[in-house]
């Protein structure tokens, strides 16, 4: 038995397939990692991805030529819901993920889960899963305790009615849009508190699950390899390339402003490919302290996530450079929005109840709005893994 540790250390020996694509194995050993790291939100998020692009669990999926790894990205979704206190969450992915396949670790966090045991009351097992090349004999290792796990501090409650949509009812291709949060900056009196107002943006898009958020790691790691300082990002052109070498869609920079009793938090969404901003958004409150700049930063990245809708829509046409799907302005589509195309396939069904779980898709690739109207926008093609037909679906990242 390895933990996910072993796991990450294989898959990453596993070249991706074509430029800029990201295979189901890839998201899975990133869940994995952030599994290590007890980044809950974070795994669950990479487990989607995996598991959107290969939904069953399979003690031996084959990922390419003749290498076989155990996958199981509903029962590790289980467990992170059952460490973030989500039991409902957790028992549906544990019970799904035991219908396809019947695993120790499964069985023991659905009778956690079933028995109403909370986190804290257990030590966190280690993941099961070792990809191994076939005939390869499985490795035994020693179980490993680890200290007790602290159950994710919810702190912030959003208000009734803030979100205007909910991610989970529309279809999943991959990856949703990657956002890097670049340090904000912070004017004046403000300035000693813009470093925890990045992370309190940070932890708010995170907890909203709608978006993959970069970990700060991830763009220290790449100032570093560039010898950049990111009190010295503010420049635009700079903050963006930063984005695109640490693997986002788009970049989130902001700033925070104490004006005598007044807290000012700002913020623009930018596509890290085109440069050009997508969203812009800002929020004040009465009083200068953390405690109004923090609820000044979940109220903006609350109006980011709402002027991102996720929406679903066709190919209605195909031209040489361009395809033009029927997704326009009044469905909160904008100039610069990423979409992913998609052919769904066969029905997905539960293998105990037989309810329709959904549909396995085949991914297309990946599209860019550049010109909106009322009913219809203008997409053209950023990264290709199939033929677009009219008639294929697209969905916004």
């Amino acid at each position: 038995m390895k933990t996910p540790a072993a796991l990450i250390a294989t898959l990453l020996l596993i070249p991706l397939v074509g430029i800029g694509a990201t295979r189901f194995y890839n998201y899975y050993s990133e869940g994995l990692r952030f599994m290590e790291l007890k980044d809950w939100m974070r795994a669950i998020e990479e487990f989607k991805s995996a598991a959107s692009l290969e939904f069953e669990d399979a003690g031996r999926k084959r990922t390419y030529g003749t290498r076989f790894i155990e996958y199981f990205p509903h029962r590790e979704m289980g467990v992170a819901h059952y460490y973030l206190g989500e039991f409902e969450q957790a028992r549906k992915e544990l019970e799904l993920s035991a219908a396809y396949e019947d695993d120790e670790r499964t069985n023991e966090y659905l009778q956690l889960v079933r028995k109403g045991i909370p986190p804290t009351a257990v030590a966190e097992q280690p993941a099961e899963s070792k990809p191994r090349e076939e005939g390869e004999a499985a490795e035994t290792v020693p179980p490993v305790t680890k200290p007790k796990v602290e159950v994710a501090a919810h702190s912030n409650i959003l208000p009734v009615g803030a979100l205007t949509y909910d991610p989970a009812r529309v279809t999943q291709v991959g990856s949703r849009l990657a956002l890097a949060v670049i340090p904000f900056a912070g004017k004046g009196d403000a300035k000693d508190l813009a470093e925890p107002v990045t992370e309190q943006m940070i932890t708010q898009l995170v907890s909203l699950r709608r978006f993959k958020v970069i970990e700060r790691s991830a763009l220290d790691k790449v100032l570093a390899e560039q010898s950049l300082q990111a009190s010295g990002l503010v420049d635009d052109k700079a903050a963006t390339n930063l984005g695109k070498l640490a693997g986002a869609d788009a970049i989130v920079m902001g700033s925070l402003t104490f004006t005598k009793n007044h807290t000012n938090v700002s913020a623009r969404v930018i596509d890290t490919e085109t440069g050009e901003t997508i969203v812009a958004k800002a929020e004040g409150a009465e009083g200068a302290s953390f405690a109004e700049a923090e609820a000044a930063t979940q109220q903006v990245a609350i109006k980011i996530y709402n002027e991102l809708p996720l929406v679903e829509g066709f190919v209605v046409k195909a031209e040489p450079s361009l395809f033009y799907i029927d997704i326009g302005a009044e469905k909160g589509i904008r100039k610069g929005s990423k979409c992913v195309a998609f052919r769904p396939g066969e029905e997905i069904k539960h293998p105990i109840t037989g309810e329709v779980l959904g549909n396995k898709v085949t991914k297309l690739g990946e599209l860019v709005v550049v010109s909106v109207y009322e009913k219809m926008s203008a997409v053209r093609v950023t990264e290709k893994d199939g033929d677009i037909v009219v008639g294929d679906k697209v969905v916004v990242k």
